[in-house]
């Protein structure tokens, strides 16, 4: 009798500490790290000024969880765009890694609180001996799955046997935040559609394997 109620407990929390991730975003965002309190993070999400630490007991977790769900919410969405491709064709990992740089590009156009959030997070990393928890595990897991792409690239051939796959993925990681960033402090960045275009026909030219060579072989 008492398991229903125990599950409408569970799910009550959850819409709780959604609406403060929710909250949070939005502060960090419009703010800075360090002008999202707890105090006006639970303001904001209309609960009281404690319930932020009663969910997560500091604004160190509450901001880990942040850039957890962050980088979950874009890497879900990078997995759909993939997954939608490969209907209509079959996908080289060079495809998945052409797909994946121009998703991220593309949400960073109109980017929802979340995501610039976790930018703001990024940047805020900048100053020597400063720290955000979380975003050093996002950054880790996004290089990590770019390198794995490229790997499956000259498994399948269609990245050239030559590239590190390491510091490639480094460079690509460093390109999709350097214009993501830059987007969300220049609006009137040049258009986006033409940028992602630039950075595809980059890509290819730099990690698909020379025709003549390939040819050869």
């Amino acid at each position: 009798m008492s398991l229903p109620e125990r599950q409408s407990q569970a799910e009550r929390r959850s819409r709780s500490e959604d609406a403060l991730l929710d909250a949070t975003a939005e502060l960090v965002a419009e703010r800075g790290v360090h002008g999202a309190s707890l105090a006006s993070i639970g303001g904001r999400a209309g609960v009281s000024r404690g319930l932020p630490t009663h969910h997560f007991g500091s604004k160190d977790v509450l901001l880990a969880r942040l850039a957890d769900r962050a980088q979950s919410g874009i890497g879900q969405e990078m997995q759909a765009d993939r997954t939608r491709a490969a209907r209509d064709r079959r996908l080289s990992a060079l495809d998945e890694v052409l797909l994946t740089v121009d998703t991220y590009l593309e949400m960073f156009e109109d980017p929802a609180p979340d995501q610039r959030a976790l930018l703001v997070m990024w940047g805020s990393t900048f100053p020597s001996g400063a720290s955000v928890d979380g975003i050093a595990d996002a950054e880790r897991r996004s290089y990590q799955g770019l390198s794995q792409l490229i790997v499956s690239g000259q498994a399948d051939g269609s990245v050239r046997p030559d590239v590190d796959p390491v510091a490639t993925a480094v460079l690509l990681h460093g390109l999709m935040r350097g214009l993501a960033a830059l987007k969300l402090t220049d609006s009137g960045l040049t258009d986006m559609r033409g940028v992602r275009q630039a950075c595809n026909q980059w890509i290819v030219s730099s990690l698909a394997p020379d025709r003549a060579t390939a040819s050869s072989g």
